[in-house]
C-alpha cells in the first residue's frame, strides 16, 4: 500500500508551482513540470508568454466555503503573500511601507489610503511599455495558426507537431512524390 504514495511524492517533486504576473497587473498561479506547460495551462486565461513567469518555492492559501456552497478564499500564507507582493507589485509593497497612518495608528490616513490607490494604479499599467512581443510559432504554419488564435507558441509548437505526426502515420500521400 506505500507504493502508490511514494509514486505521488515522486511525482509531484517534477511539478513546480508558478506564479504568472500579467501585463494588466492580475496574477495567476499554476503548478506544472515546467515553464512551458505553465504557459500552456494559462493559455486559458491569456497568452503568458507576455507575461512575466516565475518560480514560486513557497504556496499557501486556505480555501473555505460561503453560505452558498462556492468556494473562497480565506486567507494567503505569510510567506507566498511575500512572495506575491515582491513578485508582482513592488511598487505597491513600497507605497505600503511608506504610507502614513493615522492617528490612532489603526489604519491608513487619507493621504495614505491615496498613496496606496495611486500604487495600485501603477502596477495594473507599470508593464505595459516593457511588454516583450509573444515568441513566434517554428513554422510558417504555426505563425498563421498563431496569428488567428492568438495563442502562445508552446501551445501552436504541439499542436502542429500533433498534426504532423498523425499525418505523417497514415498511409496518405504514399507512393507520390514528395512537394
Amino acid at each position: 500500500m506505500a507504493v502508490p504514495v511514494i509514486r505521488r511524492a515522486c511525482y509531484a517533486q517534477f511539478m513546480a508551482v508558478y506564479i504568472c504576473r500579467w501585463p494588466n497587473g492580475e496574477f495567476s498561479i499554476v503548478n506544472a513540470r515546467n515553464k512551458a506547460g505553465a504557459i500552456e495551462l494559462l493559455d486559458e486565461w491569456g497568452n503568458a508568454e507576455q507575461a512575466s513567469l516565475t518560480r514560486m518555492t513557497d504556496c499557501m492559501f486556505d480555501f473555505r466555503l460561503d453560505g452558498d456552497g462556492q468556494i473562497e478564499l480565506a486567507q494567503v500564507g505569510e510567506s507566498t503573500h511575500d512572495c506575491i507582493m515582491e513578485t508582482c507589485y513592488p511598487e505597491l509593497e513600497k507605497a505600503f511601507a511608506a504610507a502614513e497612518f493615522d492617528a490612532a495608528g489603526e489604519g491608513y490616513s487619507a493621504k495614505g489610503q491615496k498613496q496606496i490607490r495611486k500604487a495600485v494604479e501603477l502596477e495594473r499599467t507599470r508593464l505595459w511599455e516593457s511588454l516583450q512581443p509573444a515568441k513566434e510559432a517554428e513554422t510558417e504554419v504555426g505563425r498563421k495558426i498563431q496569428k488567428q488564435i492568438d495563442a502562445p507558441s508552446v501551445v501552436v509548437n504541439r499542436i502542429v507537431r500533433n498534426a504532423a505526426r498523425k499525418r505523417l502515420e497514415t498511409k496518405e500521400g504514399e507512393g507520390t512524390k514528395p512537394n
